[in-house]
């Protein structure tokens, strides 16, 4: 029988997805692990133009992005018996599994659950050694590191900003490729100089914005 959960927090439902979605596809998931793969689908959502899945406020803190909150949310689900946790295979501190203990239904909307499911898919099965590695090559990470504050803020938006800057670059070096200079077509050149006029008047543009929004 499928369960229905009112989840108090988006906190509390995106920990749940991560859960649901990684048994379903057969993946261990450790407290630790659970952190980084709610970063991640954070980051991703952000990267689609959309809020952040879990409501989570990132920190950098001594072992990657966190937040306090994810403690209250695993305690909770831990306490309302949805959730299994098991201590006695923790090789480290926060390695301890988690499991569902009841099937659930989704608790996040299909967006939601298409994100989670992506990077679970993608992640799941990478160690918690490997997923912290990887959250620390993330835009929001490498920005905090070169601050060197722990505990600072991590702006997801900066890693949409990277993406969009990227796509544009790629653009303006695709039609560059498509539209090549001929010597026999002497308005080819102008063509190709005003088309790169252009793309480097838009990436000025995505510059100034970004800049603008530090």
């Amino acid at each position: 029988m499928v369960a229905m959960v009112e989840s108090p927090t988006l906190l509390v439902s995106a920990v749940l997805a991560v859960l649901k979605t990684a048994q379903e596809m057969g993946f261990e998931i450790t407290k630790v692990k659970l952190t980084e793969l709610l970063y991640l689908a954070d980051l991703k959502a952000v990267e689609e133009g959309l809020s952040q899945l879990s409501g989570a406020t990132w920190r950098w803190d001594h072992h990657g992005p966190y937040d306090h909150a994810i403690r209250r949310a695993e305690e909770f689900v831990v306490e309302s018996e949805l959730v299994e946790r098991d201590d006695s295979t923790a090789v480290e501190l926060g390695s301890g599994v988690l499991r569902m203990n009841v099937d659930i239904d989704d608790p996040l909307d299909v967006i939601g659950m298409m994100l989670i499911r992506d990077v679970v898919r993608m992640h799941g099965a990478k160690s918690a050694t490997a997923l912290k590695e990887l959250s620390y090559a993330t835009a929001p990470v490498i920005e905090a590191q070169v601050g060197g504050e722990r505990g600072v803020l991590l702006d997801l938006n900066r890693a949409r900003r990277r993406k969009q800057t990227a796509a544009l670059i790629r653009r303006v070096k695709s039609r560059r490729a498509r539209r090549p200079t001929e010597a026999g077509d002497p308005g080819a050149g102008e063509a190709l100089k005003s088309e790169f006029l252009e793309g480097r008047e838009a990436l000025q543009r995505a510059n100034s914005r970004a800049l603008g929004e530090q």
